[in-house]
């Protein structure tokens, strides 16, 4: 067993103060708990790993008994820890204020009563310097062992361990510090039921400090708030629009790659080569065009084809409509009489008997008759022609 002087720390945060006419602060506080807190072994004077944690066990029945929680009354609050106890000699130079009454059960947590009368202590506090640590002297016993089960929502829950029991505690003072070691559910607190409230300032967007105590000053936190909202809803907006816009530049990224893969480009090739022998086709075999944009090439062709009609102000679709007439022509078309009629062309029939009747003429007319050689009948029929005309001179 060893006796050993704690700088303990338990905390609960101010909310609402109560101050008299001296504008001394007047708040309830949780100042400790029962249950399990941990240590560093040179806290506690321990041989060994001087940072070792240690865990040790503050049972209720130690905590909450009449004689250590009459130990509170009358105690000294200090402005952080003085080194050693507070003890006549040192008391005039380290006291900030008294506990008054002594301490009080609140679930887990001791509550004692603080009057805190030096100013410099009572700016700490109302700038966010509001937890409190207790000094006092304990006795600590080596056991092992685990903290009693308890039961939470109907199950049976397992205790914690711990290496040491505190025993036979003795308040020495309050200290206001920055952290206490019991965390956030100790600290100072009050419920204001009356007397002097003092102002608790903010500062608002535009740098105006507001004593947001003061109901009159609601309308000034409310516009604040909107335009801090207005702020981030702005931002928001600016975010989802910069998403969709790198949204739509991945997916354009893509396209592009998809349009440059082999396929793609074989596709494309292939479709402007089938243009260009169309556009040869509609403007001429010596056509030419350097473009790679299948519009351009038919564009162009056309151009060249029909030059009276300006092609440069028509759109794809009339383009692509007037292209397609154009190189859907048949070659034939072009053998057409005078009236725009198209032109008769003989069958293969009618073709071999006008060459025989035109070679049969260009026969009859320069075939020479001999005198052992029969005449043909076209000669027979012209010379009897000729006979008859003879006789009638005659």
């Amino acid at each position: 067993m060893t006796t050993c002087t704690v700088f303990d720390r338990v905390s609960h945060r101010i909310t609402h103060r109560e101050y008299t006419d001296e504008g001394f602060l007047k708040v309830p506080g949780r100042v400790a708990r029962a249950g399990i807190q941990e240590y560093l072994a040179r806290e506690l004077g321990l041989d060994g790993d001087p940072n070792r944690i240690v865990r040790v066990y503050r049972p209720e029945d130690e905590v909450f008994n009449d004689s250590s929680l009459g130990t509170y009354d009358g105690a000294t609050v200090t402005n952080d820890h003085p080194k050693d106890l507070v003890t006549a000699k040192n008391y005039k130079a380290v006291t900030v204020g008294e506990v008054r009454g002594p301490g009080r059960r609140d679930g887990d947590f001791v509550v004692c009563d603080l009057i805190i009368k030096d100013q410099k202590t009572i700016d700490d506090i109302n700038s966010g310097k509001c937890e409190l640590s207790a000094g006092y002297t304990a006795e600590y016993i080596e056991e092992s062992g685990f903290t009693p089960g308890f039961i939470a929502d109907g199950v049976d829950m397992a205790g914690e361990p711990y290496d040491y029991i505190q025993r036979n505690i003795i308040i020495n003072h309050q200290a206001v510090v920055t952290k206490a070691r019991a965390g956030g559910n100790a600290r100072v607190f009050d419920h204001n039921p009356g007397g002097n409230t003092m102002p608790v300032l903010i500062t608002t967007d535009s740098g105006r400090s507001v004593d947001v105590a003061d109901p009159a000053n609601a309308q000034v936190v409310a516009d604040s708030f909107d335009r801090l909202l207005k702020r981030a809803t702005d931002a928001e907006t600016r975010a989802d629009k910069a998403q969709a816009a790198a949204d739509k530049a991945s997916e354009e990224l893509l396209e592009a790659r998809k349009a440059s893969s082999d396929e793609a480009i074989t596709v494309r090739v292939k479709s402007i080569s089938a243009t260009q022998a169309l556009a040869r086709k509609v403007a001429g075999d010596g056509f030419t065009c350097d473009s790679l944009d299948v519009i351009e090439i038919k564009r162009a062709a056309l151009a060249v084809a029909m030059p009276k009609r300006d092609w440069s102000d028509k759109s794809a679709g009339y383009v692509e409509a007037a292209f397609d007439a154009e190189s859907d022509k048949d070659e034939g078309e072009d053998d057409k009489d005078g009236e725009g009629k198209p032109k008769m062309k003989p069958s293969s029939d009618a073709a071999t008997l006008l060459a025989q009747l035109t070679q049969l003429a260009k026969d009859g007319a320069t075939t020479k008759t001999t005198a052992d050689a029969a005449p043909t009948p076209y000669q027979a029929h012209k010379q009897s022609l000729s006979g008859a005309h003879k006789q009638k001179g005659a």
